[in-house]
């Protein structure tokens, strides 16, 4: 590195996520298909593995969180009572680096600088023209109410050995500007994570956890004029709590895993007329589950129900 600053893509490109893992303690408990899937070390009730790696393009994701991001957006959430830069360093200090440093008059000083973003936006389109894109969102029974909220991204990403890798995914925009993306290998977000709003009625809000269930709730009520407010991630419920004050008539559709039923119970005991409705997908994890499911069964109908080929007698 650059003996006068650390350069955090720099930084990025010579520690591989699973060997800084690896010095920490913590090893995968399995491999599939170029990912790599661990005891999340950001949660402790995380009894299967949910925190994923991905080696080539050396991203995480926690699915227990909704988070994911690079080996810096990791330290940041693993040392939370560190400040950016003495993170960085620690960084540097698990993976056997030593802090490299300049003198000033002031004293000791590290700067850091990330010269170019890991991610660069390539065009967005509306759904419709890729079939991978559309054949995802058909599979989790939802293409039909996906335009106008999601869009087809286009983009690239830095991989850790400085390779441009361009991929698509299905896109939403989030408040903060950063779009969340999905496909059916990778959930994450590009830019700043935020929670999604859909104006609408002033007096009634609906909130989601997520944008898929959303969409699942709009195939079953399609004139509902709500206004929408979608998590995006449950880290985002006291700003989401905030902004319920304002509607007259509250309903809720959480997960009905632990965070989803703790997330349910905190939104409840701050907005007294809230409600939750989750109750519409019971025996469901959430709405896109219970979707899901549906969309199964009316295949399997179809396909019984299909006519049968005469055996022709020898």
């Amino acid at each position: 590195m650059d003996e006068h600053k650390l350069d955090l893509a720099q930084l990025r490109a010579e520690i591989p996520l699973a060997g800084f893992l690896e010095k920490l303690g913590h090893v995968p408990i399995r491999r599939s298909g170029g990912e790599l899937f661990y005891l999340s070390m950001l949660r402790d009730n995380d009894t299967a593995p949910s925190f994923c790696v991905n080696e080539k393009m050396d991203l995480w994701y926690d699915h227990g969180l909704a988070k994911g991001g690079s080996i810096i957006d990791l330290a940041l959430l693993l040392w939370p009572e560190l400040g950016f830069r003495q993170s960085m360093e620690r960084i540097l200090e698990v993976s056997g680096n030593p802090v490299l440093e300049t003198k000033s008059a002031g004293g000791r000083q590290t700067e850091m600088s990330l010269k170019f973003p890991s991610y660069q936006i390539l065009e967005d389109r509306p759904i419709g023209t890729n079939h991978s894109i559309s054949a995802y969102l058909r599979s989790r029974g939802i293409l039909s109410q996906a335009d106008p909220f999601i869009r087809e991204l286009y983009y690239s990403v830095k991989t850790a050995t400085g390779e441009q890798r361009k991929m698509f995914a299905a896109g939403w925009q989030n408040e903060a500007g950063g779009w969340e993306v999905r496909n059916e290998h990778f959930k994450g977000c590009l830019g700043k994570k935020s929670m999604s709003a859909i104006p609408g009625s002033p007096d009634q809000l609906t909130v989601f956890e997520g944008m898929m269930d959303f969409l699942s709730w709009r195939l079953e009520h399609p004139g509902n004029e709500s206004s929408i407010l979608i998590l995006n991630s449950v880290a985002f419920l006291a700003p989401a709590i905030q902004r319920a004050a304002r509607y007259r008539s509250v309903s809720v559709f959480f997960d009905h895993d632990p965070s989803g039923r703790k997330a349910t119970a905190a939104f409840l005991a701050q907005v007294s007329y809230a409600n939750d409705r989750s109750g519409i997908y019971e025996g469901h994890n959430d709405y896109n589950e219970k979707i899901q499911h549906q969309l199964g069964d009316a295949r399997q109908q179809r396909s019984s129900d299909a006519p049968c080929e005469k055996i022709k007698k020898r």
